[in-house]
Protein backbone atom coordinates (compact mmCIF):
# COMPACT_ATOMS: atom_id res chain seq x y z
CA UNK A 1 0.00 0.00 0.00
CA UNK A 2 1.25 3.42 -0.23
CA UNK A 3 0.18 6.88 -0.49
CA UNK A 4 1.66 10.51 -0.75
CA UNK A 5 0.73 13.58 1.82
CA UNK A 6 1.50 17.35 -0.79
CA UNK A 7 2.50 20.00 1.97
CA UNK A 8 4.28 23.25 2.30
CA UNK A 9 7.57 22.11 4.35
CA UNK A 10 8.14 25.50 5.47
CA UNK A 11 5.01 25.02 7.78
CA UNK A 12 5.18 21.82 8.62
CA UNK A 13 6.77 21.02 12.41
CA UNK A 14 5.94 17.52 13.56
CA UNK A 15 7.87 15.98 15.93
CA UNK A 16 6.66 12.63 17.68
CA UNK A 17 8.06 9.62 19.53
CA UNK A 18 7.98 6.33 17.44
CA UNK A 19 5.63 4.88 20.58
CA UNK A 20 3.68 7.45 20.85
CA UNK A 21 3.04 7.51 17.13
CA UNK A 22 2.10 3.81 17.14
CA UNK A 23 0.05 4.23 20.15
CA UNK A 24 -1.89 6.87 17.88
CA UNK A 25 -2.28 4.90 14.41
CA UNK A 26 -2.76 1.16 15.92
CA UNK A 27 -5.04 2.30 18.80
CA UNK A 28 -3.70 0.67 21.85
CA UNK A 29 -2.16 2.12 25.34
CA UNK A 30 1.38 0.93 25.38
CA UNK A 31 0.75 1.27 29.49
CA UNK A 32 -1.68 -0.70 29.21
CA UNK A 33 -0.56 -3.02 26.11
CA UNK A 34 3.21 -3.66 25.77
CA UNK A 35 3.97 -4.65 22.62
CA UNK A 36 7.23 -4.55 20.86
CA UNK A 37 7.48 -1.55 18.53
CA UNK A 38 10.38 -1.97 16.48
CA UNK A 39 11.67 1.07 14.70
CA UNK A 40 14.01 2.84 12.47
CA UNK A 41 14.40 6.06 14.08
CA UNK A 42 13.49 6.94 17.58
CA UNK A 43 10.81 9.43 16.05
CA UNK A 44 9.41 11.33 13.53
CA UNK A 45 10.26 14.93 12.88
CA UNK A 46 9.86 17.07 9.89
CA UNK A 47 13.54 18.94 10.57
CA UNK A 48 14.82 15.04 9.96
CA UNK A 49 13.04 14.55 6.48
CA UNK A 50 10.12 13.23 7.63
CA UNK A 51 12.11 8.90 8.12
CA UNK A 52 10.71 6.94 10.41
CA UNK A 53 9.72 3.12 10.00
CA UNK A 54 8.50 0.76 12.70
CA UNK A 55 6.31 -1.75 13.37
CA UNK A 56 4.62 -3.91 15.95
CA UNK A 57 5.21 -7.03 17.47
CA UNK A 58 1.92 -8.84 17.47
CA UNK A 59 3.05 -12.00 19.19
CA UNK A 60 3.66 -9.91 21.99
CA UNK A 61 0.08 -8.79 22.21
CA UNK A 62 -1.52 -12.32 21.76
CA UNK A 63 -0.29 -16.01 21.14
CA UNK A 64 -2.84 -16.75 19.03
CA UNK A 65 -0.98 -14.82 16.45
CA UNK A 66 1.58 -17.87 15.61
CA UNK A 67 -1.78 -19.02 13.96
CA UNK A 68 -0.75 -16.73 10.50
CA UNK A 69 0.70 -17.96 7.73
CA UNK A 70 4.39 -16.52 7.45
CA UNK A 71 4.91 -13.54 6.17
CA UNK A 72 2.35 -12.03 7.27
CA UNK A 73 4.37 -10.85 10.55
CA UNK A 74 5.53 -7.53 9.39
CA UNK A 75 3.29 -4.96 10.11
CA UNK A 76 6.03 -2.04 9.10
CA UNK A 77 4.70 1.14 7.81
CA UNK A 78 7.87 3.29 6.80
CA UNK A 79 7.67 7.18 5.98
CA UNK A 80 9.89 9.48 3.90
CA UNK A 81 9.97 12.28 1.69
CA UNK A 82 9.33 11.63 -1.75
CA UNK A 83 13.10 11.11 -3.67
CA UNK A 84 13.34 14.38 -5.45
CA UNK A 85 10.30 15.86 -4.48
CA UNK A 86 10.54 17.85 -1.00
CA UNK A 87 7.11 18.83 -0.85
CA UNK A 88 5.53 14.89 -0.65
CA UNK A 89 5.81 12.02 1.98
CA UNK A 90 5.41 8.37 1.06
CA UNK A 91 3.77 6.51 3.13
CA UNK A 92 3.97 2.80 2.44
CA UNK A 93 3.51 -1.07 3.74
CA UNK A 94 5.01 -4.36 2.52
CA UNK A 95 2.40 -5.76 0.87
CA UNK A 96 -0.17 -4.39 -1.89
CA UNK A 97 -2.79 -6.03 0.41
CA UNK A 98 -2.63 -5.59 3.97
CA UNK A 99 -3.64 -7.50 7.12
CA UNK A 100 -6.93 -5.25 8.60
CA UNK A 101 -4.72 -4.51 11.27
CA UNK A 102 -2.06 -2.80 9.30
CA UNK A 103 -4.27 -0.98 6.92
CA UNK A 104 -5.51 0.52 10.23
CA UNK A 105 -2.26 2.07 11.37
CA UNK A 106 -1.59 2.69 7.57
CA UNK A 107 -4.46 4.75 7.13
CA UNK A 108 -4.38 6.27 10.75
CA UNK A 109 -0.90 6.79 10.01
CA UNK A 110 -1.84 8.74 6.68
CA UNK A 111 -4.38 11.23 8.29
CA UNK A 112 -2.22 11.86 11.15
CA UNK A 113 0.62 13.34 8.76
CA UNK A 114 -1.93 14.86 6.39
CA UNK A 115 -3.59 16.68 9.49
CA UNK A 116 -0.14 17.64 10.89
CA UNK A 117 1.07 19.19 7.96
CA UNK A 118 -2.16 20.68 6.48
CA UNK A 119 -1.74 18.45 3.10
CA UNK A 120 -3.35 16.73 0.75
CA UNK A 121 -3.56 13.18 0.34
CA UNK A 122 -2.96 10.51 -2.95
CA UNK A 123 -3.85 7.02 -2.10
CA UNK A 124 -1.92 4.70 -4.40
CA UNK A 125 -0.16 6.38 -7.67
CA UNK A 126 -2.31 8.38 -9.88
CA UNK A 127 -4.80 8.89 -8.25
CA UNK A 128 -6.47 12.58 -7.29
CA UNK A 129 -5.43 14.53 -4.85
CA UNK A 130 -7.79 14.94 -1.94
CA UNK A 131 -8.86 16.71 1.30
CA UNK A 132 -8.30 15.50 4.53
CA UNK A 133 -12.47 15.33 5.43
CA UNK A 134 -12.86 12.99 2.32
CA UNK A 135 -9.95 10.78 3.13
CA UNK A 136 -11.45 10.30 6.75
CA UNK A 137 -14.57 9.69 5.21
CA UNK A 138 -13.85 7.25 2.95
CA UNK A 139 -11.55 5.32 5.68
CA UNK A 140 -13.78 5.83 8.71
CA UNK A 141 -14.16 2.16 9.16
CA UNK A 142 -10.97 0.93 9.39
CA UNK A 143 -9.28 3.76 11.14
CA UNK A 144 -12.29 3.02 13.98
CA UNK A 145 -12.03 -0.09 14.11
CA UNK A 146 -11.23 -1.36 17.61
CA UNK A 147 -7.07 -2.58 17.91
CA UNK A 148 -8.06 -6.08 19.83
CA UNK A 149 -11.43 -6.53 16.74
CA UNK A 150 -8.52 -5.78 13.93
CA UNK A 151 -5.96 -8.08 15.43
CA UNK A 152 -8.51 -10.94 15.57
CA UNK A 153 -9.69 -10.42 11.99
CA UNK A 154 -5.79 -10.23 10.72
CA UNK A 155 -5.72 -13.53 12.66
CA UNK A 156 -8.40 -14.98 11.32
CA UNK A 157 -7.36 -13.57 7.83
CA UNK A 158 -3.98 -14.56 8.21
CA UNK A 159 -4.71 -18.13 8.99
CA UNK A 160 -6.29 -18.76 6.09
CA UNK A 161 -4.72 -16.80 3.63
CA UNK A 162 -0.64 -16.28 2.49
CA UNK A 163 0.77 -13.05 2.04
CA UNK A 164 -0.05 -11.58 -1.56
CA UNK A 165 2.24 -9.39 -3.60
CA UNK A 166 5.07 -7.23 -1.68
CA UNK A 167 4.89 -3.99 -3.50
CA UNK A 168 8.86 -3.89 -4.21
CA UNK A 169 8.51 -0.30 -6.90
CA UNK A 170 8.43 1.69 -3.55
CA UNK A 171 12.35 1.43 -3.42
CA UNK A 172 11.61 3.73 -6.13
CA UNK A 173 10.70 6.87 -3.72
CA UNK A 174 13.15 6.55 -1.18
CA UNK A 175 16.07 8.15 -0.37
Amino acid sequence: MIAFVKFDPSEANVSIDYIKLAEKVWGFEYNETPIFVNHGDIKLDSRDGFYLDFSLFLPDYTEKWVSVKVGWNSTELMINLVKNVPNQIAIMTAFEQELLINQKGFYSLVAYIAKHVNGEIMVGENSDWIDLATFTNQYHEIMTIPFAEAVDQSIEFGSQHAPGKKDSGTDRYLY
